[in-house]
């Protein structure tokens, strides 16, 4: 699965230090809204209205039990 999705919204709130909340709105149809909780560190090389492309792939790394 792929597909490509624009950051709409970065969102940072006073009661969550730490945290941002990234909102992804698709660019095809049929593709749910995506949503991300992500430390700071994370965000910010994003920027709002760019678009970015997602692929699904199977995580190859043994879990954590």
């Amino acid at each position: 699965m792929q597909f490509r999705a624009k950051l709409q919204m970065k969102m940072e709130v006073a009661d969550q230090p730490g945290v941002v909340t990234l909102n992804f709105v698709p660019i095809e149809a049929g593709v749910p809204q995506l949503s991300l909780t992500v430390a700071p560190l994370v965000a910010a090389g994003l920027v709002t209205g760019r678009i970015y492309k997602f692929t699904a792939e199977e995580d190859e790394e043994p879990q954590a039990a």
